[in-house]
């Protein structure tokens, strides 16, 4: 039974960490920028979103993986602190580690992640 609850608690403890990588996380950080009152920044978060999630509609990867990365990648441009980054970063593969965990197709993990490095390669195109 005590092994069964603390299975049950691994299971919650990651279907938490991948939050992290979803829209209304995304939606929250997005809004927590725009409060910034700085327009360049926010406009370059804004574009990496949008791009990834127009190109999710179309192939179907993995949101969670893709979408934490934008996260991760830009919130750490904005503090540019190297332990908030790695901070960060360690949330990252704990996020990547939940969606193997709970079984989440590999291939579309992949994706998600490309998808999201080419949504923050954008940004680079508007700066």
């Amino acid at each position: 039974m005590k092994k069964r609850i603390e299975k049950i608690w691994f299971r919650e403890t990651c279907r938490d960490l991948i939050s992290l990588g979803s829209i209304p996380f995304f939606i929250l950080v997005l809004a927590r920028v725009y409060l910034i009152h700085k327009p360049d920044y926010f406009s370059q978060f804004l574009i990496a979103g949008v791009f990834f999630l127009v190109f999710y509609f179309i192939f179907r990867y993995n949101l969670y993986s893709g979408l934490a990365l934008i996260v991760l990648v830009f919130t750490s441009l904005y503090y540019d602190d190297f332990t908030y980054t790695i901070f960060g970063s360690v949330a990252y593969i704990l996020i990547l580690g939940s969606l193997f965990y709970l079984k989440f197709d590999w291939k579309k993990i992949l994706l998600g992640v490309l998808f999201g490095a080419i949504g923050i390669g954008i940004r680079f195109l508007f700066s």
